[in-house]
């Protein structure tokens, strides 16, 4: 570079170092020590005119050649920093391999990114057709499961339905079983006991196996065979006898009659009757309480005694409770064994005497509240399970409903008074929440059943051409069993309006009993028992005539689990023995086990027209 320069001593244009003078030149040159700027100077001349349009150096900018027209005018050089963009161009100029290297680097990632983003879409491709082809193929997988399933159900329901029919066709073929072998029973009877026995007493088992019930004429043969398992024997007393019970631990019972006794027995025949004698009149009646403690005996004599029959000298320690001026027909315990409720029949032109008796009193039972307005004969007395409330009916037709509070002491409320005709029979459920009257009315059974709260509501459920002699409810199931002068029975259902007549009785229905596992005991005048099973509007009967019975019967009564039964007649004979047959099949296979070692039961096959 050749340029005039008026003073030796100058700086570089570029950089600003100053300028030393080469020595060793034959020309004037200036060299920069920093920049390698090597500068001629020569004398100053005026520049040719450039007609030239002016080019714009691309590797110069304005602001630098205004910095060399000043160092080469003599002017001050402003030290500044070269621009980006020059500084960039000059690194690139000297780092170019660098500069090089960096955009192939870039084109390689660019390329690398371009085949990866590529590979990409090509697999989200692969994915979208994979994840269509298994939506396909579960759908295909469901539709073949669900076929399958179908096919499975319909084959279970199929399976089931032979099944059910397979499980009938033995029960058919058992039940027929059954009755071929309760009429061989029957037709050998007389010529092959022991034989007999046997057949009946496997007829009895099938159909217990079987959940059926068992033939009848089986369980008569059973009755029959097993005689000596009814203790019919004299009854202790010398007249007739009037009321029969049995304790509810199924361990004792008693009988009261005429003769002014009550006799205590054991269900164990090898222990003595015990007589109870403490009366001067005719025993009305006889009751244990609900805990089994207790026995108590109404009399004509106007008291009540109360018998421990838990003591060794129960004979000898009676509690007389002395309240009544009349004759004492009916005694009622409390379900919690404290409370006995007891009717008196009427003096003429006096109300009935009807006490309540706190029995755990302290020195002695005590009357804690007196009921009357009765103006006849008292035909039910009845106590609350909970002994909150007490209903009373006499000859009168006036019937009373008595809310109590015996602990207390407080006074007496008449709940109700009305005129309902004549009603022998009350039932209070067992929770106490309601109560079922039957009243005769002209010839008819008017049944109601109350709601026991802070309103009495009586309502009238049906009326039924039945004058009722006996009857008995089921709560549980919400049936009124109805007995009849002429044997007819009549179930209702006061929730269905349904009625089912039981039939089988030709005389006076002396009991009816509904049994804890649902069944239906009834006892006519002629000794006939029948247990009776409902179902809807079909029944399944059993009957059985009692044997070695003689003249009509007098009393009756079932044990509180429904496996004996006690029966009295005018000829002061006394009858107990099982009402359950499946007690009397087991007594007969003991019976025939004992007599020929291992019982092995051989069936002859009946005749086809016995069945």
């Amino acid at each position: 570079m050749q340029t005039g320069l008026t003073s030796r001593r100058a700086d570089c244009p570029l950089c600003g170092t100053a300028l030393e003078r080469d020595e060793d030149s034959v020309r004037d040159l200036w060299n920069c020590g920093s920049c390698g700027l090597s500068i001629e100077l020569s004398q100053p001349r005026a520049p040719a005119p450039d007609l030239a349009p002016a080019r714009k150096d691309p590797l110069r900018d304005e602001p630098d050649e205004d910095q060399l027209d000043r160092w080469l005018s003599g002017k001050p050089i402003e030290r500044k920093a070269p621009p980006l963009s020059r500084r960039l161009q000059r690194w690139a100029q000297e780092n170019w391999g660098a500069v090089t290297c960096f955009l192939i680097a870039i084109l390689g990632v660019s390329a690398f990114a371009s085949h990866a983003l590529q590979n990409s879409v090509v697999a989200a491709r692969q994915l979208a057709d994979e994840r269509q082809s298994h939506a396909v193929t579960r759908r295909l997988a469901e539709e073949r499961d669900e076929k399958l399933r179908l096919l499975v159900d319909s084959a279970q329901i199929k399976a089931r339905a032979l099944g059910k029919q397979l499980d009938q066709a033995r029960l058919e073929a058992r039940r027929d079983l059954s009755l071929r072998l309760a009429d061989e029973a029957t037709r050998i009877e007389q010529a092959a006991p022991q034989r007999s026995l046997m057949l009946a007493a496997e007829s009895v088992q099938i159909a217990r196996d079987s959940q059926q019930f068992p033939a009848a004429g089986a369980v008569q043969v059973l009755f029959d065979q097993l005689r000596d398992q009814a203790q019919l024997q004299p009854s202790g007393h010398r007249d007739v006898v009037r009321s029969v019970a049995f304790s509810p631990d199924g361990l004792m019972w008693a009988s009261g009659g005429d003769d002014n006794r009550a006799i205590l027995h054991a269900m164990d025949a090898r222990r003595n009757p015990i007589p109870l004698e403490a009366h001067w009149s005719r025993v009305s009646q006889v009751k244990f309480s609900p805990d089994s403690r207790r026995l108590a005996t109404a009399s004509f004599d106007a008291t009540i005694c109360l018998w421990d029959v838990r003591s060794n000298e129960v004979a000898q320690s009676p509690v007389v409770l002395t309240g009544h001026d009349e004759r004492v027909l009916s005694i009622e315990f409390s379900a919690d064994s404290r409370w006995l409720l007891s009717s008196a029949q009427a003096a003429p032109g006096s109300p009935s005497e009807i006490l309540l008796w706190d029995l755990h009193a302290k020195g002695r039972p005590q009357v804690t509240q007196t009921l009357g307005q009765h103006f006849g004969r008292v035909h039910a007395a009845q106590l609350s399970p909970d002994g909150r409330w007490a209903f009373t009916s006499s000859a009168d037709g006036f019937v009373q409903l008595w809310r109590l509070n015996p602990k207390s002491g407080d006074r007496l409320v008449v709940a109700m008074r009305a005129k309902h005709g004549l009603t022998d029979l009350v039932r209070f459920s067992p929770d106490s929440t309601q109560l079922v009257t039957l009243s005769e009315d002209k010839g008819q059974c008017v049944i109601r059943r109350w709601t026991l709260d802070e309103m009495i509501h009586p309502e009238a459920v049906a009326t039924l051409p039945t004058a009722p002699l006996s009857a008995d409810v089921d709560f549980a199931r919400s049936s009124i069993a109805i007995g009849g002068q002429q044997g007819e029975v009549k179930v209702l259902n006061w929730k269905s309006g349904s009625v089912t007549p039981v039939v089988g009785h030709e005389s006076r229905i002396q009991l009816l009993r509904f049994l804890p596992d649902g069944a239906l005991a009834s006892v006519d005048q002629q000794g006939l028992v029948r247990r009776t099973i409902l179902a809807g509007k079909n029944e399944v009967a059993l009957g059985v005539k009692l044997p070695q019975i003689v003249g009509s019967i007098e009393a009756v009564e079932i044990s509180a689990d429904g496996q004996w039964v006690a029966v009295t007649n005018e000829k002061r004979e006394v009858l107990i023995r099982q009402l359950d047959p499946t007690i009397l099949m087991e007594v007969a296979f003991d019976r025939l086990q004992s007599l020929s070692g291992e019982v092995e039961v051989i069936a002859a096959q009946p005749q086809e027209d016995r069945r």
